[in-house]
């Protein structure tokens, strides 16, 4: 069953999901199975904690050039593609204490 919140160790390889970053959404495809840290554990609980996970996106930086007090400056930033083609970057995630809606799962 896909479009529904899912827990960290119910993440298969190949899922697709969407987390919020910030101001943003990020559309993540995960590349690893979830693993339990041997040294990651939980301030109070003690409770070991899953290691980040390795995922692709789609992100683009934006270069954009303006004009104050008649001074020209760049100013680039990046921004996420929330879409499922053209992954073009793999990053680490930490999805510990995170929302994960799972859009789509890989079906073999």
């Amino acid at each position: 069953m896909e479009n529904r919140v899912i827990e960290i160790q119910d993440l298969e390889v190949g899922d697709e999901i969407l987390i919020s970053c910030q101001s943003n959404f990020k559309y993540l495809r995960v590349l690893t199975p979830p693993t339990l840290s041997k040294t990651k554990k939980h301030w109070h609980t003690q409770q070991p904690m899953y290691k980040s996970f390795k995922c692709s996106t789609n992100q683009e930086v934006v270069t954009t050039t303006h004009t104050w007090n008649g001074n020209p400056y760049t100013r680039t930033h990046k921004e996420w593609g929330v879409t499922p083609e053209d992954h073009n970057t793999t990053l680490h995630v930490d999805l510990y204490g995170r929302q994960i809606w799972l859009v789509k799962r890989k079906t073999i």
